[in-house]
């Protein structure tokens, strides 16, 4: 086979592969959002809704710079979750705001925040995500009019080449709300957990 045709035969399986890669993780990331979602009680709800004063605080400080919607699609989310949770608080739209907001108020995430330029690159993924997968419902919302909805700046690929998959995956394990698989102890590769 000649060189350049076995070269773009190369370029066109990597790209492949990359792309299905990335949809790959795309799709693991939204299967996070949702079964974290899914776990949230009306506990955790009550809990953000009081928190709610202090984290708008926190939206007020981000770069505009590095992050031109995010302090703006936070805000959105904090209000249609301030409403809509006593109306719809087991709701699926309501469920993954709340998440994008509780993720963003954790102290440890994928990125550490403090990291300047990227640490909020992950909770910015998070965010666009909840807001692309419910679009149509935030549109409708009253709020819609104070948002803008620019095409994502942010992209997977852009995490993956900060975050590697295998620190991704443990980085799910580990923040998980919902209850781990049991492990059978007498399994010869099971290792105790203190």
């Amino acid at each position: 086979m000649p060189t350049r045709a076995r070269d773009q035969l190369i370029l066109e399986t990597m790209t492949s592969e990359f792309t299905d890669f990335k949809e790959t993780m795309t799709s693991e990331i939204t299967d996070f959002i949702k079964s974290q979602a899914r776990a949230l009680s009306i506990a955790d709800l009550d809990r953000l809704i009081v928190d709610l004063p202090a984290l708008r605080e926190r939206f007020a400080k981000i770069q505009r710079q590095t992050y031109p919607y995010l302090a703006e699609q936070l805000q959105f989310l904090s209000r249609v979750v301030e409403e809509q949770v006593v109306r719809e608080p087991a709701a699926e739209m309501v469920g993954e705001a709340a998440f994008a907001l509780l993720y963003f108020q954790r102290a440890t995430d994928l990125i550490p925040d403090s990291i300047p330029g990227m640490g909020l690159l992950d909770d910015a993924i998070i965010v666009r995500i909840v807001l692309d997968r419910h679009e149509h419902a935030f549109k409708s919302s009253p709020d819609a009019y104070n948002l803008s909805w620019p095409a994502p700046s942010f992209e997977v690929d852009q995490l993956l080449s900060v975050v590697s998959p295998l620190r991704l995956t443990s980085f799910y394990l580990s923040m998980a709300i919902e209850p781990r698989l049991a492990v059978r102890l007498d399994h010869p590769l099971a290792v105790p957990v203190a």
